[in-house]
């Protein structure tokens, strides 16, 4: 796919700025079109198809399958339903919270693929798209896809696109560079300011330890949330523009920046600092190491990870955690100034284009969509026409703040690479259990630029 990672993420940032802000916002559709079969268009209040769901695909059932479980589903699950009440078409949702991409990959083989599905990456979009897997919204589905471009910022429908055509819509995302603690085990062990900068995150930990508690949760069984931990390090100490290099074709991962942003995680991550020392990390969930900082009766004060972490903790963990008293988060450290933010984004993508996909498809392009799920706390929306005044939590609305006030904005670099590379956060695994960066590194740099060029 012939598109600029590094232009990509510098409009990424003007783009999450309105998003989070609400500006744009209107009751017709993205780019002013109206909805399937005349009616108002979606962001209005009349359904896709007319204004009693009774379009052309009313009555049809499709299936949406992803990744999401917990809270995260039934958040999703409140989408589906305003989606059905205004189309008349049913969204059957089927998590598939293990292998993921392997079980989409078979089912796509075997001829039985769902009709809409979240890509597990960008590289497995751009693989799937590459050999006619998934379907051109606009040459398959019939959708006016050029509408939606007055309701994202430019950079956002670049993420969906595979040589210029739109495959994908990104419909959600989450800030990557939000800590999670425990304000109550803080005070208890005399930690009255958050840490701004890694000397003073480090700090904090050594208090931590030296008051009697084990400092963080880490999931790291589930090996993405390790590459989350160094994305965060590299984009704050090699600077934005060499993250954007790195995770594209020209990435060259024998880099020294690289090997520093390894080293630097071995700093924390280390064998008294997590729950259970390194090996037992490597044995839990990132949902289980959730719980290990926010049950009623913690074993940690600290879990790195997304703004989702939130609505997890609040809505599966621990339903009576207050923000202030026992949940909040600060911003991932930086070291010599503040360089950016990372964030992670969900792309959905049409497999079939049996009756009711198009019109989810477009549904999910609409301020109603994005409202909708905005107000359930879990996501922030891409979509302009979403004011900030619908989240209904602090974590949500500081999370907003956060992006739209970044110096800088930077995709989450693993769903950049090529879906066919190597395992980026085995490789992490490796490192934090001691074995050499250096050996590590030049293999995987080899397999990757395969990677790349098989693309």
């Amino acid at each position: 796919m012939n598109r600029s990672l590094r232009v990509l993420s510098i409009v990424m940032t003007s783009a999450l700025v309105v998003a989070a802000c609400g500006g744009g916002g209107g009751s017709t559709a993205p780019g002013g079109s109206t909805a399937p079969g005349g009616s108002t268009a979606a962001g209005g209040s009349t359904a896709p198809g007319g204004s009693s769901g009774g379009g052309a695909a009313a009555g049809s059932t499709i299936n949406v399958t992803s990744l999401w479980g917990g809270a995260e589903e039934t958040a999703f699950q409140t989408v589906l339903a305003d989606f059905k009440a205004k189309s008349g078409v049913t969204a059957n949702y089927v998590a598939q919270r293990t292998d993921y991409a392997t079980v989409l990959r078979t089912s796509i083989a075997g001829g039985n693929p769902p009709d809409v599905a979240i890509m597990p990456g960008i590289g497995f979009l751009r693989s799937f798209a590459k050999d006619g897997s998934i379907k051109d919204f606009k040459a398959d589905l019939g959708i006016d896809t050029s509408a939606w471009a007055s309701n994202y910022a430019p950079g956002i429908l670049e993420v969906g696109q595979v040589d210029g055509k739109q495959y994908g819509l990104m419909v959600k995302f989450n800030s990557k560079s939000t800590v999670f603690f425990r304000p109550d085990v803080f005070k208890t062990a005399g930690i009255t300011t958050t840490p701004k900068t890694w000397d003073e995150f480090k700090t904090v930990l050594s208090t931590l330890k030296e008051k009697g508690v084990t400092p963080m949760g880490l999931g790291a069984k589930d090996s993405w949330t390790l590459t989350d931990w160094f994305e965060s390090i590299y984009l704050r100490q090699a600077g934005p523009d060499a993250y954007s290099k790195l995770f594209s074709k020209d990435g060259d991962w024998t880099d020294p920046t690289v090997t520093k942003a390894m080293e630097t995680m071995k700093e924390v991550l280390v064998e008294g600092n997590v729950v259970g020392g390194i090996n037992g990390s490597l044995g839990v969930a990132f949902t289980d190491a959730i719980a290990q900082v926010f049950k009623p009766t913690p074993d940690a004060a600290i879990y790195y990870e997304g703004g989702f972490v939130y609505g997890i903790a609040t809505g599966d963990t621990n339903k009576d955690l207050k923000w202030g008293d026992t949940i909040q988060w600060f911003d991932f450290p930086y070291f010599d100034s503040p360089k950016g933010v990372t964030i992670g984004g969900d792309v959905i993508a049409a497999l079939t284009d049996k009756p009711g996909v198009k019109e989810f498809i477009e549904y999910m392009a609409s301020v109603d969509s994005g409202t909708t799920w905005a107000k359930t706390g879990i996501i922030i929306s891409p979509i302009k026409g979403v004011s900030a005044d619908v989240y209904p939590n602090e974590s949500s609305k500081q999370e907003a703040a956060q992006v739209a006030n970044a110096p800088a904005v930077r995709f989450d670099g693993q769903d950049l690479l090529p879906a066919g590379g190597p395992d980026f956060g085995g490789m992490l695994q490796s490192v934090i259990k001691g074995d050499d960066i250096a050996g590590l590194v030049g293999p995987f740099q080899t397999a990757q630029k395969a990677a790349w060029d098989a693309e």
